[in-house]
């Protein structure tokens, strides 16, 4: 009987597991709003994570710093693409607490957004900050170098980039698309799973560290127009016959 109900306490922490890891997705897709930082997961460990989200004219980064006194959630939004703060939200989890202040107490703040956000797309402020292996702009630029036509995938105004361990080529461990159309660039970096070590495999909490789409944002802008500069997509959007702002 006991063994009856490991078994089905271990399927709905597999349920559970899955269903946290899909709203997280929805959560990161969607347009950011102030209120929405609320929803943002506390992780059980404490492992910290930044997340940066440009949809047309505004960027937002997201920042769940938990190895502090103060565990707080933080969300900086760009409202004009000007590269300078226009809001920063402090959502204290444990109690209930939303501020709005014109600077953070975390310990990843800044108040060189354009910094930030290159910092994130690059993958650099994930090193030595107990966060997630978040895969960055570094990897994909190897990628691409290498020329392998079974992870780079050509669309119609960018590229889908696919990431495999040496050993394992059946699944992908890291997603890249980058592009741009008539609305503006769009460039998403998604982590499906890291390696602890050699035989343990960790899904992040949240599983883009970058989700831009429409975006209108220079750091972006610089990003994709970089990557164009070693493949070019076909479409002529992609080319500057018809440029976006």
């Amino acid at each position: 009987m006991k063994s009856v109900h490991y078994t089905i306490i271990a399927a709905l922490m597999v349920f559970v597991s899955s269903f946290l890891y899909a709203a997280s997705d929805d959560l990161q897709t969607k347009k950011l709003t102030h209120d929405r930082v609320t929803c943002f997961p506390v992780p059980a460990d404490n492992i910290n994570y930044i997340f940066m989200q440009s949809i047309g004219n505004d960027t937002s980064i997201v920042i769940g710093d938990f190895t502090g006194v103060d565990k707080m959630i933080v969300m900086i939004t760009d409202k004009n693409n000007d590269n300078t703060i226009d809001s920063v939200v402090e959502y204290y989890p444990l109690t209930k607490d939303l501020r709005k202040k014109k600077v953070s107490q975390s310990r990843f703040f800044t108040k060189d957004i354009a910094k930030l956000k290159k910092d994130i797309i690059e993958g650099t402020v994930y090193r030595g900050n107990y966060t997630d292996d978040m895969k960055s702009l570094k990897i994909l630029e190897k990628i691409l170098a290498d020329a392998d036509s079974n992870t780079v995938y050509p669309d119609v105004y960018g590229f889908n980039v696919k990431l495999f361990e040496v050993d394992e080529r059946k699944k992908n461990s890291a997603l890249f698309t980058y592009g741009k159309n008539s609305s503006g660039y769009y460039l998403q970096f998604q982590t499906v799973y890291y390696r602890k070590d050699y035989k343990t495999e960790k899904k992040p909490l949240l599983k883009y560290s970058v989700f831009c789409k429409d975006s209108n944002d220079p750091v972006v802008k610089e990003t994709v127009e970089k990557l164009f500069k070693v493949r070019q997509p076909s479409a002529s959007y992609s080319k500057g016959v018809k440029e976006t702002k």
